[in-house]
């Protein structure tokens, strides 16, 4: 599945062969938009006319506008790599949060109903659309949301996706405020994204050095970070290069460093195995009884109490 979102986001910014993306999707202006001005500007965009684009905006057209499903002139200049259009327009204004309602006729090529060109930013490995984004008015902490997508924050894309500069990324939604700590739709922190996708142990560490909570449990279960690394490892840890081994001992070693009991969590998850014989319901009022008793112990403790 990740192969095939990188394609879509290489086709999307990088165009369509000979034609440009507008042509091969059928993308019209007048279609999405009623503003004569606003009708200018996206023709510009699509002839790469930077000039006449700026004549344009100086006149009055609205670089702002939202259109059908919140179709914008920025996401009409988000595709074929054409940086130079995408960044004027973020510059004059542009705001790269709107949340689109539709895929615009791409049969979901890269645009789904509920996307943003934040989050989109955050998956293409074309250079400068990342930084653009999140230079004009990018929201770390956007949530994305649609039908058949997973709820989540820009920082998810990038764990997910793995751009050659991936911690950079990272490190820019962070000095923006980004949440380490959010449970997407998957029921998951970044931490715990990373460590089910692509066993990416030396971004979870880095990511727990830079303040990432290793004590948020899943809201569905009574697992924490510990309890995904030990469930990963029993999983796949037998088929892990050295450096993967190397690197997920790491990780336990920081995490033991700040009070964490691997053996504790080992034998939480015995437990739970040795539940799955029981009728479904069963299991799940055992899994909804610890849930209810580790909150209860958590308002016990003192502040400062791990």
């Amino acid at each position: 599945m990740r192969r095939i979102w990188i394609v879509a986001l290489l086709v999307l910014v990088a165009g369509c062969g000979n034609s440009t993306w507008h042509q091969k999707f059928d993308w019209n202006a007048e279609d999405y938009f009623d503003d004569p001005q606003v009708i200018a500007l996206c023709k510009a965009i699509e002839a790469n006319d930077l000039e006449e684009m700026e004549q344009l905006i100086q006149a009055g057209a609205d670089v702002t506008a939202t259109g059908k499903d919140n179709m914008t002139p920025l996401l009409w200049a988000f595709p074929d790599n054409k940086l130079e259009r995408f960044k004027k327009l973020l510059e004059h204004g542009a705001d790269p949060n709107v949340i689109v309602r539709s895929d615009f006729n791409t049969h979901s090529s890269g645009i789904r109903p509920g996307f943003s060109i934040t989050h989109m930013a955050c998956k293409t490995s074309f250079p400068g659309y990342f930084e653009a984004v999140f230079e004009h008015g990018g929201d770390p902490n956007l949530v994305e949301q649609g039908q058949g997508i997973i709820p989540e924050t820009p920082i998810f894309k990038i764990v997910r996706n793995r751009p050659a500069d991936q911690k950079e990324r990272i490190v820019t939604l962070i000095s923006l405020g980004a949440d380490l700590d959010f449970i997407n739709g998957a029921d998951v922190t970044p931490c715990m994204q990373a460590v089910s996708w692509g066993e990416q142990f030396d971004l979870v560490l880095f990511l727990l050095e830079k303040g990432a909570d290793w004590k948020v449990y899943q809201t569905t279960i009574n697992a924490r970070l510990a309890h995904k690394m030990i469930m990963c490892k029993r999983l796949r840890g037998n088929r892990w290069t050295p450096e993967t081994k190397r690197q997920y001992d790491e990780v336990k070693q920081w995490l033991e460093s700040q009070g964490e009991s691997f053996e504790d969590a080992e034998k939480d998850l015995d437990r739970r195995q040795s539940w799955q014989s029981l009728p479904p319901h069963e299991y799940s009022l055992r899994i909804e009884a610890e849930i209810a008793e580790r909150k209860r112990r958590e308002a016990q403790k003192q502040p400062g109490q791990k």
